[in-house]
């Protein structure tokens, strides 16, 4: 296994032992930032994009 992905398969542990569950679009944006696609930066922004569509929309 490669190293990004026991990372990522930790995530998925320490998220499900807090009773969280990563979707598909979490995990493709763990692996842009593993992979130097994404800063920390841009993955916050794009999070709190997200959460604001939501809201908006009354989807949370």
């Amino acid at each position: 296994m490669l190293e990004n992905d026991k990372i990522v398969e930790n995530i998925k542990a320490t998220m499900a032992i807090e009773g969280f569950y990563l979707q598909d679009k979490d995990i493709s944006l763990i692996n842009q930032y593993l992979n130097n696609e994404i800063t920390a930066s841009e993955g916050v922004d794009i999070i709190k994009k997200d959460m604001m569509s939501k809201m908006e929309n009354r989807d949370v």
